[in-house]
């Protein structure tokens, strides 16, 4: 999977799933200070993660995450 095909398919699950604004999503953003990440919200991008890419992530993995191109590198890495 491409790095775009990432980007595109994450921002997708954070606007339409977890109803973020598509004008917080871009790769400075911020998962805790930005957008609000709450523990709900970290078990949800896990999920979304193991399903969609095939890498298992641990919520300790996503505290230490602070932007999105954070998750974005993670997930390039690990699928």
């Amino acid at each position: 999977m491409t790095k775009e095909q990432i980007i595109s398919q994450t921002n997708a699950f954070l606007i339409d799933t977890l109803d973020f604004d598509s004008a917080m999503i871009t790769p400075d953003t911020e998962l805790r200070r930005d957008l609000g990440i709450t523990s709900v919200d970290a078990v949800a991008i896990a999920s979304f993660v193991q399903k969609t890419f095939g890498c298992a992530i641990i919520i300790p993995e996503i505290k230490a995450l602070i932007t999105l191109q954070d998750l974005y590198d993670y997930i390039e890495k690990n699928s």
